[in-house]
């Protein structure tokens, strides 16, 4: 457990610099959101190019984005079994949805780095890939539908199609397929840019964390669902179609992961319960920075 606590304090080291240069006043959620922004157009799809090419493809790693839809679809299952006959609102259950229906794969991503390497980060990456085209997809009208406005449902399918993630894995992948490598030239100049996205990730967790909390017993609920849930279905999913024990377990500590930013920016775009959404992102948050750590000792003895 040492160990792994020694791996992982840089997570909570750069998580706590986040949190501390908000409250120093010295940065706030608009610097989070351009960090999050530079690792999602920058560093993330450099540090994709110089993991994945790596991957020797096979069927479980084939089978990753089809495990994480179905993990997810599991929580948005349960959560509206839960709302369908309780007190709230169709705005406070849309949010429930969104929320218990997106999983925040970025916030596992220093995580997987720093306990399975660039292996399991590349495993982690094909799981987000299920995630991106699930949200764009289906949360996208759920979100809509209980926001009780229409939009163009493909909306929001070009934007994944236009997003330098989708392009960068393509790319990756065609290398991985082919055996190829990013040219050594090339790895020298973006590996450099490609190590900064954990921390950079952190340090905008840290400054978009808060603990004003709106409807507990409601909040509280979603957390346990997106998390609990996601962690028997991965669990299940994982023991009954991948054979290999490293993947099994990037899968199971994946599956227990937090709420996506997204349902936070579904839930704003869409007008359903906001206050609801934050305070749901930032207690699973707090969730995850105490039980995935515990998590992650246990899979590292079983695997």
């Amino acid at each position: 457990m040492t160990n792994l606590l020694f791996q992982l304090l840089p997570i909570f080291l750069y998580f706590g610099l986040g949190a501390l240069l908000k409250r120093c006043a010295l940065a706030d959620k608009t610097h989070g959101d351009f960090l999050l922004r530079f690792v999602f157009f920058v560093t993330l799809p450099l540090l994709i190019l110089t993991s994945i090419p790596s991957v020797t493809l096979s069927v479980d790693t084939i089978l990753l984005p089809f495990i994480n839809v179905l993990v997810n679809a599991a929580a948005l299952a349960v959560m509206f079994v839960l709302t369908r006959s309780s007190w709230t609102d169709n705005r406070q259950r849309g949010t429930a949805l969104v929320n218990a229906g997106i999983q925040n794969n970025s916030f596992m991503f220093p995580f997987v780095i720093a306990v399975f390497g660039q292996t399991g980060f590349a495993n982690a990456v094909l799981l987000d890939l299920g995630n991106a085209l699930w949200m764009a997809s289906v949360m996208y009208l759920v979100a809509y539908y209980y926001g009780g406005e229409q939009h163009d449902p493909f909306t929001m399918l070009k934007r994944i199609a236009k997003s330098p993630l989708i392009w960068s894995l393509i790319v990756s992948l065609t290398l991985a397929a082919t055996h190829s490598a990013v040219p050594p030239a090339v790895a020298a100049i973006i590996n450099p840019l490609a190590q900064m996205t954990s921390p950079l990730i952190l340090v905008a967790l840290g400054l978009f964390f808060s603990l004003t909390l709106t409807n507990l017993r409601l909040t509280l609920q979603i957390v346990g669902v997106r998390m609990g849930v996601g962690l028997a279905a991965g669990s299940l999913l994982a023991w009954l179609l991948v054979a290999d024990p490293h993947t099994r377990a990037v899968i199971i500590a994946c599956s227990a992961g937090p709420i996506g930013f997204s349902a936070l920016t579904y839930s704003s775009l869409a007008k359903l319960d906001t206050s609801l959404s934050a305070s749901a992102v930032s207690i699973s948050i707090l969730t995850g920075l105490i039980g995935i750590p515990v998590l992650l000792f246990f899979l590292t003895i079983y695997t």
